[in-house]
């Protein structure tokens, strides 16, 4: 049949070339396409071949199929709906008269197989119309060079809807790496894909070419591909392999080459020589599927396993020698008695008396596990505090180093006071400091930094773990002296990580590791908290779990933690410390308060007062009132310990914060605490100086931003301060 004229059309122009009409004699298959460059019928083409005959043929054939049955579904969908022209057949100019199509060949192959189906009188067109075949709608691709068309293939088939099989994605992806000398962040923006996909994808090409040069090469196929990607997502497969990301290869040679026999058929070994037969036959694979690898990595730390496997070839009866059948029955017992505990304790308020008995009956059952292993019950739940060190301690924080923690970077505090003053304006760093000092405290409990991120944040950290683990401060670094003995040196440090460090388990939800390593007189402990989508993050302590001393932070801010102010509230009406809040906001504040009682089942706060037919929430009442209240009630709550208190004069009116620094520093005295306060307010530092209490007791520091962006202190002892004050009105803020 002889060639039609071509017809070129302009319709519209765009910054990335004319939209025209194309007949498809002029349009020719792109035969280097990454959709078939696994085929082992694929040979690379120099471009002055595109047009051949038999290259246009053979790329044909590799589209379509032998029988066209890789586009079987377009034939039908161009028949029972014709040419929908949804996206564009993007193309850029050979010759004259010829055109490479750059996106779209699997759409143009198929019009082309209709049309010589046709012309044969061999096939029906149905709702196509037969114009087409000289009148494609096409755009002319403006490509600066070849490049440019890998990353508009790529953006088509690796990021967009119609993907090529993952092997061809990631030969794209190393081809603009290693031909182009393209960046890892240039390629990942350039085709919209994550820098972990991008290694990923790097790496397991890497893995599976070793494959292809190894002895078991003529085994390989593309569908192999995502076993090796299984395996480098496994993290103990990688520790096995001893597999270093830097040289994107396997150092254990001998690992590597016992993995590549159980993914592929061995050959039998023994012949019978009269009748010439093999009496053992070859061997099947021991792992087809990505659900072995898994299952693989559960195992290959186990060396009694791993020989089990070399000897049966056989993965379940590996897997029976290392009890893991026994283990995993366990974990998902364990996990599914979680999974309704939470759910019972969200159904906790509709219990009736029979079902709290039936609990009672299942926490003994629990307890009973707990002794059979000979330990003693001890019910430890995500919420109950830890232990501290010492009970008593002889002082509390001497010194504090903040050398990594958020914008704050290589300060000191020296020779701190029962009440530490930290002043400075917006921005100074002051609430940050004042973090610090609780993530010292708490050591490697990832409960304290989770609830710093609700305050700041006021979102749930369990309710979003995607959003929160970005808010993780990464690379934190913080030092101490704490107590008088002569090894109080105190450390924390945080890190995040990307990978988990356990492969115990299926992470496809899993999200990143938060990671805190602390210490206190030598006495180390060590926090790993996972956190995953869809489900509770979880923790693993190694070491003693403890506290270094009792905490507690406020801030008119964030909402308070309704489960501390019940603990105080409990501590402070034992202590009877309340009482001396309650006279203090009488006399100062509201003399028909009567009583502020915690109401239990909401853990609310209600009022009682002279002037109010009923008990009101406490919220009825002003800020002031409510932040003196919750403030008075810390101290009890945080006996031994520290107190931190955020923006100190928010909420509370200067005619009265004297005789109020003046209450809250007899409570310190009273329950041992150690005071923080932060502050941007003059009349609060001189109260705290001229209050008549204590001054010796007083340390206040000046924390300023620099223009460089760090951040000074400067020290100022109580007794010097408040002369200075006194005999010039001193304002430190100025200084």
């Amino acid at each position: 049949m002889s060639e039609e004229p071509m017809q070129m059309e302009t319709k519209t122009s765009d910054s990335r070339g004319q939209r025209i009409n194309l007949s498809l004699s002029s349009l020719y298959l792109d035969p280097n396409n990454y959709r078939f460059i696994d085929n082992e019928d694929y040979r690379p083409v120099d471009e002055v071949h595109y047009a051949d005959d038999d290259v246009q043929r053979r790329t044909r054939r590799l589209i379509l199929g032998q029988s066209a049955e890789l586009v079987s579904d377009l034939v039908d969908s161009f028949r029972q709906n014709g040419w929908l022209d949804v996206e564009t057949i993007q193309v850029r100019k050979l010759a004259d008269r010829k055109f490479l199509v750059v996106e779209g060949n699997r759409r143009i192959a198929t019009l082309k197989y209709i049309q010589s189906s046709w012309d044969n009188s061999t096939g029906h067109l149905g709702k196509l119309d037969s114009a087409l075949f000289i009148k494609v709608p096409c755009i002319t691709y403006k490509e600066t060079d070849d490049f440019h068309h890998l990353i508009v293939m790529g953006l088509h088939h690796i990021s967009g809807k119609r993907r090529w099989p993952a092997i061809n994605q990631a030969r794209l992806m190393k081809r603009l790496r290693d031909d182009y000398n393209k960046g890892r962040d240039e390629i990942c923006r350039s085709l919209g894909v994550s820098t972990r996909e991008f290694n990923l994808s790097i790496r397991t090409l890497t893995l599976a070419e070793a494959y292809r040069k190894s002895d078991y090469g003529d085994l390989f196929s593309s569908e192999m591909f995502n076993l090796f990607r299984e395996i480098l997502k496994a993290p103990s497969l990688r520790t096995w392999l001893k597999w270093n990301n830097d040289t994107e290869q396997a150092m254990d040679k001998s690992n590597l080459e016992r993995l590549f026999s159980w993914l592929s058929r061995e050959p039998g070994d023994d012949e019978d020589q009269e009748n010439g037969i093999l009496t053992n036959p070859s061997l099947d694979p021991v792992i087809t599927t990505g659900s072995q690898i898994r299952e693989l990595a559960k195992i290959i730390e186990d060396p009694e396993a791993v020989k089990r496997l070399e000897e049966t070839r056989s993965l379940q009866a590996a897997t029976l020698s290392s009890d893991l059948l026994v283990k995993n029955e366990i974990d998902g017992a364990l996990d599914r008695c979680n999974q309704d505990v939470g759910r019972l304790f969200q159904l906790a308020q509709k219990m009736s008396v029979s079902d709290l008995d039936r609990v009672d009956e299942l926490t003994a059952r629990m307890d009973a596990i707990i002794v059979s292993k000979k330990r003693q019950p001890h019910r430890k739940s995500s919420e109950r505090p830890w232990q501290v060190y010492t009970d008593i301690p002889q002082s509390h924080f001497r010194t504090v180093q903040i050398n990594r923690y958020k914008a704050i970077s290589g300060i000191s505090f020296e020779e701190l006071g029962r009440v530490n003053i930290l002043v400075g304006i917006n921005n100074a760093g002051k609430t940050s400091a004042l973090e610090a000092l609780f993530l010292l405290a708490n050591q490697s409990d990832p409960r304290a930094v989770l609830e710093i991120i609700r305050r700041r944040t006021r979102i749930d950290p369990d309710a979003h773990p995607s959003w929160v683990i970005n808010q993780l401060p990464n690379d934190v670094e913080l030092a101490a002296e704490y107590d008088s003995r002569a090894d109080n040196a105190v450390t924390v440090r945080h890190s995040i990580k990307e990978e988990p460090e356990d492969s115990d388990e299926d992470w496809a939800s899993y999200l990143r590791t938060l990671v805190i390593e602390s210490n206190y007189a030598n006495r180390k402990q060590r926090s790993i908290t996972d956190f995953f989508t869809g489900r509770t993050r979880r923790t693993r302590i190694e070491g003693d779990p403890r506290w270094l001393c009792p905490s507690v932070l406020h801030s008119p801010f964030s909402s308070s933690d309704p489960e501390l102010l019940v603990r105080c509230n409990e501590a402070s009406i034992r202590a009877k410390s309340k009482e001396s809040v309650l006279q203090f906001i009488k006399a100062r504040l509201d003399s028909g308060v009567q009583d502020i009682a915690l109401a239990n089942e909401l853990s609310r706060f209600l009022v009682t007062h002279s002037n109010l037919g009923e008990a009101v929430d406490l919220s009825f009442f002003g800020e002031g009132i409510q932040r003196i209240f919750q403030i008075g009630l810390l101290f009890a709550g945080a006996r031994g310990g520290v107190v931190l208190i955020d923006e100190f004069e928010n909420a509370i009116h200067t005619s009265i914060l004297g005789d109020f620094t003046n209450l809250l520093q007899h409570l310190a005295i009273d329950f041992d605490v150690q005071m923080f306060i932060s502050t941007h307010s003059k009349e609060t530092v001189d109260a705290f100086l001229l209050n008549g209490s204590h001054t010796d007791h007083i340390v206040s520091f000046l924390l300023k931003r620099q223009t460089d962006g760090q951040c000074s202190v400067l020290r100022f002892d109580g007794l010097s301060l408040k002369h200075a004050i006194e005999a010039g009105d001193v304002d430190i803020r100025r200084l």
